[in-house]
């Protein structure tokens, strides 16, 4: 389960978000967004201890994620909107591509970290076994959905209704109308204990944390094909 046919929808809010996309992101997790990445990251040194050389940086956008690897790396960039891998200054080189058909070999890349960009997925499952297959090791941070029922609905509403009015603050009305489009995701995405038992299939994990009641979680797993 993923976006499936409404990818090319979401994908188009994306071209036009790029310029305003981490201020929006800041006004979205009421100011959590960059802690949450460098909780992820600073987990994943803690548990593992080495120093990851090959980093592919799935879902890049501007590559707030990889900014915060502070260790000698080389960075592939791979993002399926352009405009969002012009606007990134990090990365030691940039592919468009999917994460269902990721072009890379069989565990390329030592450390897959992935920024607010697994529940845009066209498959959900098939990104995560494209995770595990091209890395050893994953560090992931996205938008959640919430086990409980209500606080689902809530969140369902907040991105609806509140989130685009937030975004304004710091949009034009066009970019704030893009937002909306958040809704179609959250509505689409597996709830959290589904996506723990599908990526169990394809690698160990070794943190999973919510935040925000649910509506983003973390997670750090070594993918079964790791040596």
């Amino acid at each position: 389960m993923g976006l499936g046919g409404n990818w090319r929808t979401v994908q188009e809010a994306y071209r036009k978000i790029a310029v305003v996309y981490e201020k929006a992101n800041m006004l979205a997790t009421l100011g959590n967004v960059d802690r949450w990445r460098k909780e992820a990251i600073s987990l994943y040194f803690k548990l593992d201890g080495k120093t990851p050389i090959k980093v592919l940086d799935a879902g890049a956008g501007p590559g707030n994620m990889a900014l915060h690897i502070k260790a000698e790396k080389y960075v592939v960039a791979l993002d399926v909107t352009p405009e969002m891998l012009l606007l990134n200054t990090v990365a030691d080189d940039k592919v468009v591509g999917m994460f269902e058909y990721m072009p890379f070999r069989a565990k390329g890349f030592d450390l897959l970290v992935a920024g607010y960009s697994l529940h845009a997925a066209v498959d959900i499952e098939k990104a995560v076994a494209e995770f595990s297959r091209v890395a050893g090791y994953q560090v992931v941070v996205s938008i959640g959905n919430p086990d409980n029922v209500v606080v689902r609905k809530l969140l369902l509403f907040y991105t609806k209704y509140v989130l685009p009015r937030l975004v304004c603050i710091v949009a034009p009305k066009e970019i704030c109308n893009e937002y909306k489009k958040i809704y179609t995701i959250v509505k689409s995405i597996l709830t959290n204990a589904i996506l723990r038992e599908i990526i169990k299939k394809y690698a160990t994990i070794l943190v999973f944390k919510e935040k925000g009641l649910g509506s983003v979680y973390l997670y750090i797993a070594r993918s079964l094909n790791a040596s």
